[in-house]
């Protein structure tokens, strides 16, 4: 998915810069190559930014923009740069009107990316403030906790549960991190038949020490310090914690009466307010993490906040989390990333229980520095080429 997001916004670049070359220069041959050269240009390099800071698990609608915005500044730096005649006095009335209907459809289609799932907000009847758990970092699993964990679905609300992963570095991308790199992750649950009305899900990454592909008896519950959920905006409240004020980390699992539980991460439009833990960074990833909305908050091992109202993911729609992780050196190895999802009608959220769905997703962490890929080398290669290429073009049209 990161090489064809990388392509589309080149792509998209490409075709701006033509447009651009339609209607500004009337279709001047001369101006056709320095123009789709920086059109196609720009377009790739704002595609490998994009990828290298969000991960390139997602495209929503308004990112169309950057590579248009980007291709259109510089192709007219490119038509005023040029020898004269630069830039025709008269403009096509046809091509005028094309081009306002573009930007008109493209307002719309940033617009609708901000319109909110149809939902409504189902009321939690339950005050699960005060609890008191103690958290836990790794464990190592026996037969007992395996049992408590891993039970079988119930599928009451019949969903599937997709996920996309990608570890992109400055010079490289591949679905397959090395130590010392990020892996991004995009877990997406897609309802059907019914509606989730009380959605919670639980998530946590296992060691597969066996390495045979399954949660069971030896495997460890890495470290949560590793890793990092909910880092995109909406209603998921994931859990994180205080110590004597001051923010540590994102939680994920609990000790309770010897057994090892996973804490919900709710789907909520209201939960009460202790803290408003948007103004912290806890120490989750070497780079931290600063949550996208308030979560749930802790102080020590007491719960200090709860959901007052649900938000319904309806029948026949989907709702994604992201989530970051980090591979720290001499973590190579093969791991399970377990996810369950559950809806409070039906279960406790802070008891073991049969989930409505599951999903093992499995990763491997390889040791080493990544190759530099075709695409980024690709993309260097453009970048290159298109200055000195303008500054030819320009002597020889002299």
């Amino acid at each position: 998915m990161v090489a064809e997001e990388v392509i589309f916004f080149g792509m998209l670049g490409l075709l701006t810069s033509i447009a651009l070359w339609m209607i500004s220069a009337e279709g001047n041959k001369r101006y056709f190559f320095p123009l789709t050269l920086v059109g196609l240009t720009s377009g790739w390099l704002t595609g490998l930014i994009w990828v290298y800071a969000t991960g390139g698990l997602s495209l929503p609608l308004y990112a169309v923009l950057f590579p248009v915005v980007v291709s259109l500044t510089l192709s007219a730096v490119v038509l005023f740069y040029l020898p004269e005649p630069k830039i025709t006095e008269s403009i096509s009335p046809k091509l005028f009107n094309i081009s306002i209907i573009i930007l008109i459809v493209m307002g719309l289609a940033v617009a609708y990316t901000s319109i909110p799932i149809t939902g409504t907000s189902t009321y939690s009847t339950e005050d699960y403030s005060n609890i008191q758990m103690q958290s836990i970092k790794t464990y190592k699993l026996d037969d007992r906790s395996i049992q408590s964990l891993l039970q079988k679905s119930t599928n009451q609300i019949p969903m599937d549960i997709s996920a996309l992963k990608s570890s992109v570095s400055l010079m490289s991308s591949s679905d397959t991190p090395y130590t010392g790199s990020y892996v991004s992750f995009r877990i997406t649950f897609s309802v059907s038949n019914y509606d989730w009305v009380k959605p919670y899900i639980k998530l946590a990454i296992f060691k597969d020490n066996n390495e045979n592909g399954e949660i069971d008896e030896g495997d460890e519950l890495w470290n949560s310090v590793n890793y990092k959920f909910i880092t995109n905006l909406g209603s998921w409240r994931a859990n994180v914690k205080y110590e004597n004020g001051q923010p540590t980390e994102e939680i994920f699992a609990v000790r309770e009466d010897g057994e090892i539980a996973m804490l919900p991460i709710f789907h909520a439009s209201q939960i009460s307010t202790w803290r408003d833990d948007t103004q912290y960074t806890f120490t989750n990833t070497p780079e931290g993490y600063t949550p996208p909305q308030d979560m749930l908050s802790w102080d020590g091992d007491t719960l200090k906040e709860t959901v007052v109202a649900y938000q319904t993911i309806p029948a026949g729609s989907s709702s994604s989390i992201e989530g970051k992780i980090y591979c720290p050196p001499n973590s190579q190895g093969k791991y399970l990333l377990l996810v369950q999802a559950f809806d409070a009608r039906f279960t406790n959220p802070y008891k073991n229980d049969k989930p409505i769905a599951q999903k093992i997703i499995p990763f491997e962490i390889k040791e080493g520095e990544p190759e530099i890929t075709i695409d980024w080398t690709m993309g260097i290669i453009l970048a290159v080429t298109t200055v000195p290429s303008i500054f030819v073009v320009r002597r020889w049209w002299s």
